[in-house]
């Protein structure tokens, strides 16, 4: 058998509790160095860009909810993190060519989410849209993804193929 024959143990849970161990650590990466770090540079406070976070499924009611539409949008923020990791998860586990470049895999897939986050995502939720980035932004976001999405998820990936080696 090839020792990059399969990822994780092949159990369903062994891919959700990964899954989720991702998508907390991506969720946490991206909460504090982006939303948090980067954004209060900008001059955006945390509170409404949480917020923001909930209009996405709430519309501009989200605005006016206070600390706990914030909360909610952190909630969203961390499920979608979830989401977002879970399918890298599996797709490593499915994918044999991915498995064998997981890390190079990993940095397209960042990529791939930025891609979607803005071109597919925000347009299609009920959130405001928001002014045209400045390409500095554009620049940032995408570096953003690539490092604190694909490249985490990527990691914890090759980890776990070396510790079921």
């Amino acid at each position: 058998m090839s020792t990059i024959a399969s990822t994780f143990s092949n159990s369903r849970n062994s891919l959700l509790r990964l899954s989720v161990i991702g998508g907390l650590i991506i969720g946490a990466l991206h909460f504090v160095i982006q939303d948090w770090i980067v954004f209060g540079i900008w001059g955006n406070k945390l509170i409404p860009t949480m917020q923001y976070v909930a209009s996405g499924a709430i519309g501009n009611a989200a605005f006016a909810g206070g600390i706990a539409t914030a909360l909610l949008g952190m909630l969203f923020h961390f499920l979608m993190c979830i989401v977002i990791a879970g399918i890298f998860v599996v797709s490593a586990d499915r994918i044999p060519l991915l498995r064998r470049y997981v890390i190079p895999g990993s940095l397209l897939y960042g990529v791939g989410v930025f891609i979607v986050m803005w071109f597919i995502v925000l347009p299609l939720s009920a959130a405001p849209p928001l002014p045209a980035p400045q390409i500095f932004q554009l620049i940032e976001g995408f570096v953003e993804h690539i490092l604190l999405i694909g490249l985490p998820l990527g990691i914890l990936v090759q980890r776990n193929v070396n510790a079921n080696q």
